[in-house]
């Protein structure tokens, strides 16, 4: 009689510590599962990976999200143009998150997409309840897409760092397209309210922190030896170095379409 309540206890107490671990996943208490794969990584390597990447499918899905509210609720003279527009970026999103999630389980882990593991860790600030008119829901997209830009930027070093060149070329190709629709937000605001516009939102040298709120699990750096951080820098130098040069990897595979349809 009394086993079944004690089960349910300790289910919940590990489902309240899940963010202490960076492979323990949502917090919503499901612990991701991992899988046998032939791809060719250290398995410390694809765990730290896969975090990465299930923290960027939160935010994707949290901006996919937001964009579709703004493209519901906007109001104003500009209704139908931005109506549209809004509509294509969740598109675009919606794309990102495809993507993401189908490179976590190509290295053998699990993508944890599901709406309550976005809204527990996602990095990006929940739009303004107060936002009404076409200027302002284009003002507060600008700096929540600018916040997951800066972020994918350091995600391409940090998939560098980890040896994951493949990954680092995927998000590469991410990036500029989420600059894309950054440039079509921005442009409604360059020459009449450039105030709006916030400058490098998101971005941190560190790359750690979190936009939305609480920290998120997935961003706890992993501990690593002298050695390996030494490793890192000459990483970081040859993945900076292979990325400014089309025809030697990096960005030169970004025409590929990783996962379109």
């Amino acid at each position: 009689m009394t086993t079944q309540p004690t089960r349910q206890t300790e289910q919940s107490q590990r489902g309240r510590t899940t963010g202490q671990s960076a492979a323990r996943g949502s917090q919503t208490g499901r612990r991701p599962r991992t899988f046998r794969t032939a791809v060719g990584l250290p398995d410390e390597t694809r765990r730290a990976v896969v975090g990465m990447l299930n923290q960027s499918l939160a935010d994707t899905t949290d901006l996919m999200t937001q964009s579709k509210f703004a493209h519901w609720n906007v109001k104003g003279m500009n209704f139908y143009q931005l109506h549209l527009l809004f509509d294509e970026i969740a598109e675009t999103f919606e794309d990102h998150a495809d993507v993401v999630a189908e490179r976590a389980t190509a290295l053998g882990g699990e993508a944890t997409g599901t709406a309550r593991t976005a809204a527990a860790n996602s990095r990006i600030p929940e739009i303004p309840p107060d936002v009404t008119t076409g200027a302002e829901y284009v003002a507060a997209l600008v700096e929540r897409v600018g916040i997951h830009a800066n972020n994918l930027r350091r995600e391409i070093e940090l998939a560098v760092e980890h040896g994951d060149e493949d990954t680092a070329d995927m998000y590469t190709e991410l990036s500029r397209e989420v600059d894309e629709q950054l440039y079509f937000l921005e442009a409604h605001l360059q020459s009449v309210t450039p105030e709006a516009i916030p400058d490098s939102p998101g971005a941190s040298p560190q790359g750690g922190g979190s936009q939305g709120g609480s920290p998120s699990q997935y961003r706890q750096p992993p501990e690593r030896s002298p050695q390996s951080q030494q490793g890192g820098a000459q990483s970081r130098q040859t993945g900076t170095q292979t990325r400014g040069h089309p025809g030697t990897g990096g960005s030169s595979q970004r025409g590929r379409g990783y996962g379109r349809r």
